[in-house]
């Protein structure tokens, strides 16, 4: 989901501060001697790195609907 109120800028950075904080959750799960934990933040890692690389798309048009 694409927030419109922030810039490009601020969303790449936002990613960048989120898969920095899941580094440092890897490198102490890793010092913990968790192996799921670690696992799953790898995974979480890899992904973020893959959104990254993907241009953005362009912003939805909202729609609101109403039920009656």
């Amino acid at each position: 989901m694409i927030d419109d109120d922030f810039s490009d800028a601020a969303r790449r950075q936002t990613a960048a501060n989120v898969l920095q904080c899941l580094t440092m959750l890897a490198e102490e799960a890793g010092n913990l001697n968790l192996p799921r934990t670690l696992l799953a933040l790898r995974k979480a890692i890899r992904a973020c790195h893959a959104e990254q690389v993907r241009p953005m798309a362009a912003p939805r048009i909202r729609r609101h609907s109403v039920l009656h």
